[in-house]
């Protein structure tokens, strides 16, 4: 056993802390961690004359050969690839998987106190960058601006930490009331962040994590205590679709309208445009009925300084917002309607609100009307450029197509990008250039690059190392599984650098590092 006073340990256990803290930050710091995780380990190895040894303890383990077998496909998969420069940048994005599990797989395993204090220090960080996040631009709240609420990470990616920090906060349940009282505060924290970030996703994923933990706990408690809390389980999901049940339904309630008796000219004089095939509405108004284009750009050009014909701030053609915020209050394209608008309405328009209710109610709920909007409008013109869920559609549909044509060994590791760019041309897809995006399904994206063999490889990759070392038996190793499995449902989650960090460090660290038999502190309520 190592002492407590060994230098080498310290700076070991110091710089899987200092990965785990710099996540939500900096790639810069993250990369630093690693080289003085590898660095040390090296150093230690030269030192203790024990390098070779190291390394043979390292590359002889089943399990992290297994897992670093992840990584060598991709290398492997350059030999039929064409675009080699990207190849070579995916192979860059996963050098994390080489750099922590060899290291951590030929090293003591921590002991329950480091283990839980890296856990935990990964999860205040966490949180305290979502606190300066909100600090430093609390004002994109008021336009929908969830993107732009992250600004260390991806949104995405700080999604999925939230959501492991707060499993975190409930599998190392402290005794101390006080140290309670902070955990019940950080996974508030976590649920208020997600809410704030629009995060459907993530907010699924939690809830499946929330499942599983009590699930699992109630298993200690009494019959009755067990048969209540697995039915109130079991009843959230249906309760969960009622919801999205209900929020469509009052979405999709709008106002009822002869067209055949649509005014056809404006007060001014102007001839309407009336599109009565386009069902597209906002807050229960039908949008692309009653436009009087040249009222409205006359009476537009003396309330602002932002082109008619232009985009707003959002980037979005700034006609567009302003027929639908219009269309939310209710009120005709012209410039009677136009007249109506105050200076905030006017500011919120050039912002690229499109509707009086972003802003203005709860960020998830609106975040649900603006994926209804988008399936509505992909069903009305068939183009979903610029909605990220209609856009995944196409995605899917392209991706499928690449897949089935190069289904046993795939399109080699750098090939995603040409092959996508040829199908998009072959399927005469409607999305613009600047759309024509990847599968954005990290399933699909190993098929289409590896073919069947090489997703299945991957998978076997992924879950027979945690199987063989038990690390699959532990609660919060399944939880993580939960956050990166179903993440990967809707994200190239390892091929981003913090995604496939993400992945490495707390695959290794939970699969290899993990005490064997940790002494985790019971979920809550167990003591």
């Amino acid at each position: 056993m190592i002492g407590s006073g060994d230098r080498f340990r310290q700076v070991h256990v110091g710089a899987l802390a200092l990965a785990a803290i710099m996540l939500p930050w900096s790639e810069f710091l993250l990369s630093n961690a690693q080289f003085l995780l590898i660095g040390n380990w090296l150093l230690e190895g030269i030192v203790r004359k024990d390098l070779a040894g190291r390394f043979k303890r390292a590359f002889t383990s089943p399990p992290c050969l297994v897992f670093i077998s992840f990584f060598a496909l991709h290398v492997f998969g350059l030999l039929w690839t064409e675009d080699l420069g990207w190849g070579l940048d995916l192979c860059r994005i996963l050098l994390p998987v080489i750099a922590f599990a060899p290291v951590l797989a030929s090293s003591s395993r921590l002991s329950n106190k480091e283990f839980r204090t890296i856990l935990l220090l990964g999860a205040w960080s966490t949180v305290v960058s979502t606190i300066v996040c909100l600090a430093l631009r609390y004002d994109v709240l008021g336009r929908g601006g969830y993107r732009e609420l992250s600004i260390f990470i991806s949104h995405i990616r700080l999604a999925l930490l939230l959501c492991f920090s707060a499993a975190v906060f409930a599998l190392h349940w402290p005794g101390q009331l006080w140290k309670r009282v902070s955990h019940v505060l950080g996974i508030g924290w976590c649920v208020f962040f997600l809410d704030r970030l629009s995060s459907l996703l993530g907010l699924a994923i939690l809830g499946l994590i929330s499942i599983y933990i009590i699930w699992r706990w109630s298993a200690s408690q009494p019959r009755p205590m067990r048969l209540m809390l697995r039915t109130f389980l079991l009843a959230v999901p249906i309760a969960c679709l009622g919801y999205a049940r209900w929020c469509a339904f009052e979405y999709h309630a709008s106002e009822t309208m002869d067209f055949s008796r649509l005014e056809t000219t404006s007060a001014g004089g102007e001839r309407y445009y009336n599109d009565t095939l386009n069902p597209q509405h906002e807050n229960g108004h039908f949008v692309w009925i009653q436009i009087a284009d040249g009222e409205l750009e006359r009476a537009w050009s003396r309330r602002s300084r932002y082109d008619y014909q232009h985009l707003d701030q959002a980037g979005q053609p700034l006609r567009s917002t302003l027929v639908r915020y219009m269309s939310s209050l209710g009120l005709r394209k012209d410039s009677i309607g136009a007249l109506a608008l105050t200076d905030a309405d006017i500011q919120r328009i050039e912002l690229g609100v499109s509707s009086v209710r972003t802003g203005r109610r709860d960020p998830i709920r609106a975040r649900i009307d603006q994926v209804l909007y988008e399936v509505e409008r992909f069903r009305a013109t068939g183009n979903a450029s610029g909605y990220s869920v209609a856009m995944r559609y196409e995605f899917l549909r392209a991706g499928w197509a690449i897949a089935k044509e190069h289904l046993l060994v795939g399109v080699g590791t750098g090939d995603t990008r040409p092959a996508f760019a040829a199908q998009y041309e072959r399927m005469n897809s409607p999305l613009d250039e600047r759309w024509r995006l990847r599968a954005h399904n990290e399933y699909l994206t190993l098929l289409i690059s590896f073919g069947a063999f090489g997703l299945l490889w991957s998978l076997f990759a992924w879950l027979w190392p945690a199987w063989k070392v038990s690390a699959n038996k532990t609660p919060l190793f399944v939880c993580w599984a939960i956050v990166f499995g179903i993440s990967c449902l809707s994200e190239d989650t390892v091929e981003t650098q913090m995604g496939a960090t993400f992945f490495a460090f707390y695959y290794a660290l939970l699969v290899f590092a993990a005490p064997i038999t940790p002494a985790a502190d019971p979920p809550i309520g167990t003591r």
